[in-house]
Protein backbone atom coordinates (compact mmCIF):
# COMPACT_ATOMS: atom_id res chain seq x y z
CA UNK A 1 0.00 0.00 0.00
CA UNK A 2 1.65 3.83 -1.02
CA UNK A 3 2.44 5.60 2.14
CA UNK A 4 0.23 8.65 2.82
CA UNK A 5 1.79 9.78 5.80
CA UNK A 6 5.20 10.54 7.06
CA UNK A 7 6.31 10.62 10.70
CA UNK A 8 9.52 12.34 11.47
CA UNK A 9 11.91 12.28 14.53
CA UNK A 10 13.60 15.76 15.27
CA UNK A 11 17.28 15.73 16.52
CA UNK A 12 19.47 13.61 14.50
CA UNK A 13 16.88 13.62 11.68
CA UNK A 14 15.32 17.28 10.92
CA UNK A 15 17.89 18.97 13.61
CA UNK A 16 20.96 17.99 14.32
CA UNK A 17 22.27 17.48 17.71
CA UNK A 18 25.87 18.77 19.84
CA UNK A 19 26.10 16.11 22.49
CA UNK A 20 29.63 17.17 22.42
CA UNK A 21 30.12 20.33 23.10
CA UNK A 22 27.22 20.18 25.55
CA UNK A 23 28.73 18.08 27.79
CA UNK A 24 32.04 19.91 27.43
CA UNK A 25 30.31 23.28 28.20
CA UNK A 26 28.60 21.46 31.43
CA UNK A 27 32.28 19.96 32.44
CA UNK A 28 34.17 23.12 31.78
CA UNK A 29 31.50 24.68 34.61
CA UNK A 30 32.42 22.11 36.86
CA UNK A 31 29.97 19.62 36.50
CA UNK A 32 32.09 16.07 37.12
CA UNK A 33 31.44 13.83 33.78
CA UNK A 34 28.51 15.12 32.73
CA UNK A 35 28.12 12.25 30.20
CA UNK A 36 27.19 9.86 32.77
CA UNK A 37 23.94 11.80 33.47
CA UNK A 38 22.65 12.06 29.76
CA UNK A 39 24.40 10.60 26.71
CA UNK A 40 22.71 9.23 23.67
CA UNK A 41 22.19 5.79 24.99
CA UNK A 42 20.53 6.44 28.10
CA UNK A 43 20.03 9.04 31.12
CA UNK A 44 19.34 9.71 34.72
CA UNK A 45 15.95 9.47 36.11
CA UNK A 46 14.90 13.34 36.43
CA UNK A 47 16.13 14.04 32.53
CA UNK A 48 13.43 11.22 32.05
CA UNK A 49 10.42 12.59 34.04
CA UNK A 50 11.51 15.90 32.45
CA UNK A 51 10.87 14.21 29.19
CA UNK A 52 7.78 12.72 30.20
CA UNK A 53 6.70 16.06 31.21
CA UNK A 54 6.07 14.33 34.84
CA UNK A 55 7.95 17.44 36.59
CA UNK A 56 8.48 21.10 35.41
CA UNK A 57 11.60 22.42 34.56
CA UNK A 58 11.71 24.13 37.88
CA UNK A 59 11.88 20.92 39.51
CA UNK A 60 13.89 19.65 36.78
CA UNK A 61 16.93 22.29 38.04
CA UNK A 62 16.51 21.73 41.78
CA UNK A 63 17.49 18.05 40.83
CA UNK A 64 19.80 18.80 38.75
CA UNK A 65 21.87 21.00 40.84
CA UNK A 66 21.24 18.24 43.61
CA UNK A 67 22.31 15.63 41.35
CA UNK A 68 25.43 17.48 40.05
CA UNK A 69 26.39 18.83 43.57
CA UNK A 70 26.92 22.44 41.37
CA UNK A 71 25.17 25.58 42.58
CA UNK A 72 24.59 26.53 38.64
CA UNK A 73 21.60 28.95 37.87
CA UNK A 74 18.81 28.43 36.51
CA UNK A 75 19.48 30.26 33.28
CA UNK A 76 22.99 28.71 33.32
CA UNK A 77 21.63 25.24 33.16
CA UNK A 78 19.10 26.17 30.76
CA UNK A 79 21.61 27.45 28.40
CA UNK A 80 24.02 25.43 28.30
CA UNK A 81 21.73 22.73 27.92
CA UNK A 82 20.39 24.19 24.76
CA UNK A 83 23.93 23.87 23.25
CA UNK A 84 22.36 20.01 22.29
CA UNK A 85 20.53 21.89 19.99
CA UNK A 86 22.06 22.69 16.34
CA UNK A 87 20.69 25.11 13.86
CA UNK A 88 17.82 24.24 11.72
CA UNK A 89 18.84 23.75 7.71
CA UNK A 90 16.89 25.50 5.15
CA UNK A 91 17.52 22.49 2.76
CA UNK A 92 16.05 20.19 5.03
CA UNK A 93 12.81 22.51 5.59
CA UNK A 94 12.58 22.77 2.04
CA UNK A 95 12.15 19.27 1.75
CA UNK A 96 9.43 18.89 4.46
CA UNK A 97 7.88 21.79 2.43
CA UNK A 98 8.18 20.00 -0.88
CA UNK A 99 6.75 16.55 0.71
CA UNK A 100 3.86 18.28 2.15
CA UNK A 101 2.60 18.29 -1.07
CA UNK A 102 2.47 15.13 -1.17
CA UNK A 103 1.64 13.11 1.83
CA UNK A 104 0.46 14.37 5.45
CA UNK A 105 4.01 14.89 7.48
CA UNK A 106 3.73 14.53 11.44
CA UNK A 107 6.59 14.92 14.02
CA UNK A 108 7.05 13.06 16.87
CA UNK A 109 10.36 13.41 19.00
CA UNK A 110 11.33 12.32 22.20
CA UNK A 111 11.97 16.22 24.07
CA UNK A 112 10.96 18.44 26.79
CA UNK A 113 9.67 21.78 27.40
CA UNK A 114 13.17 23.83 27.57
CA UNK A 115 14.03 21.78 24.38
CA UNK A 116 10.61 23.08 23.17
CA UNK A 117 10.60 25.88 23.67
CA UNK A 118 14.52 27.19 22.56
CA UNK A 119 13.60 24.84 18.86
CA UNK A 120 10.51 26.49 18.18
CA UNK A 121 11.53 30.41 18.98
CA UNK A 122 14.99 28.97 17.08
CA UNK A 123 12.87 27.86 13.95
CA UNK A 124 10.68 31.58 13.95
CA UNK A 125 13.86 33.30 13.64
CA UNK A 126 16.27 31.01 11.42
CA UNK A 127 12.96 30.05 8.91
CA UNK A 128 10.59 33.00 9.74
CA UNK A 129 8.03 30.32 10.26
CA UNK A 130 6.91 28.24 12.84
CA UNK A 131 7.76 24.56 13.33
CA UNK A 132 4.10 23.38 13.63
CA UNK A 133 3.40 24.70 9.89
CA UNK A 134 5.81 22.53 8.57
CA UNK A 135 3.30 19.58 9.87
CA UNK A 136 -0.13 18.32 10.19
CA UNK A 137 0.34 17.88 13.80
CA UNK A 138 3.65 17.96 16.11
CA UNK A 139 3.64 15.25 19.28
CA UNK A 140 6.26 16.21 21.60
CA UNK A 141 6.84 13.69 24.55
CA UNK A 142 6.45 15.75 27.62
CA UNK A 143 2.89 16.69 26.37
CA UNK A 144 2.27 13.18 25.15
CA UNK A 145 3.28 11.55 28.42
CA UNK A 146 5.10 9.08 26.61
CA UNK A 147 7.93 8.40 24.92
CA UNK A 148 9.65 6.55 21.88
CA UNK A 149 10.26 3.31 21.49
CA UNK A 150 7.37 2.05 23.63
CA UNK A 151 4.64 0.68 21.53
CA UNK A 152 2.19 2.72 23.35
CA UNK A 153 3.55 5.61 22.09
CA UNK A 154 3.27 5.11 18.24
CA UNK A 155 0.01 3.59 19.19
CA UNK A 156 -1.37 6.91 20.50
CA UNK A 157 0.11 9.20 17.91
CA UNK A 158 -1.40 7.20 15.39
CA UNK A 159 -4.62 7.19 17.38
CA UNK A 160 -4.99 10.80 17.90
CA UNK A 161 -4.15 11.80 14.35
CA UNK A 162 -6.75 9.08 12.75
CA UNK A 163 -3.92 7.05 11.02
CA UNK A 164 -3.08 3.63 9.74
CA UNK A 165 -0.23 2.12 10.49
CA UNK A 166 0.67 0.32 7.01
CA UNK A 167 0.08 3.82 5.34
CA UNK A 168 2.37 5.89 7.60
CA UNK A 169 6.40 5.87 6.92
CA UNK A 170 8.11 6.52 10.24
CA UNK A 171 12.00 8.06 10.24
CA UNK A 172 14.13 8.60 13.03
CA UNK A 173 18.00 7.87 13.20
CA UNK A 174 17.44 5.50 16.89
CA UNK A 175 17.36 1.95 15.80
CA UNK A 176 15.15 1.52 18.95
CA UNK A 177 12.72 3.53 17.85
CA UNK A 178 12.94 2.02 14.57
CA UNK A 179 11.75 -1.29 16.40
CA UNK A 180 9.23 0.14 18.22
CA UNK A 181 7.27 2.03 15.27
CA UNK A 182 8.02 -1.55 13.94
CA UNK A 183 6.53 -3.28 16.54
CA UNK A 184 3.23 -0.83 16.37
CA UNK A 185 3.05 -2.11 12.75
CA UNK A 186 4.75 1.20 10.86
CA UNK A 187 7.01 1.30 7.79
CA UNK A 188 9.99 2.80 8.64
CA UNK A 189 13.37 3.97 7.43
CA UNK A 190 16.56 3.89 10.19
CA UNK A 191 18.63 6.94 8.95
CA UNK A 192 22.27 6.28 9.27
CA UNK A 193 24.69 9.10 10.20
CA UNK A 194 26.55 9.97 7.74
CA UNK A 195 23.50 9.82 5.28
CA UNK A 196 20.96 12.95 6.14
CA UNK A 197 17.65 13.68 5.35
CA UNK A 198 17.92 15.59 2.19
CA UNK A 199 19.87 12.32 0.79
CA UNK A 200 16.76 9.89 1.39
CA UNK A 201 15.53 8.66 -2.10
CA UNK A 202 11.98 8.63 -1.25
CA UNK A 203 10.95 7.68 -4.41
CA UNK A 204 12.22 3.69 -2.98
CA UNK A 205 10.75 3.31 0.25
CA UNK A 206 7.47 4.59 -0.15
CA UNK A 207 6.18 3.50 -3.10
Amino acid sequence: MTVKNIIFDLGGVILDLGFTRMINSFEQLGVKDFSSYFNPQKQVDFFEELELGHISPDVFYDEFRKATKSQLTDEVIEENWNLILKDFQKERMNLLTDLSADFSLYLFSNTNAIHAKCFEQRCIEQMGQPLATYFTKAYYSHELHLRKPTVESFHEVLRQSNLKADETLFIDDNADNILGAQAAGLKTYHLKAPEVLTEIDFNKIIY
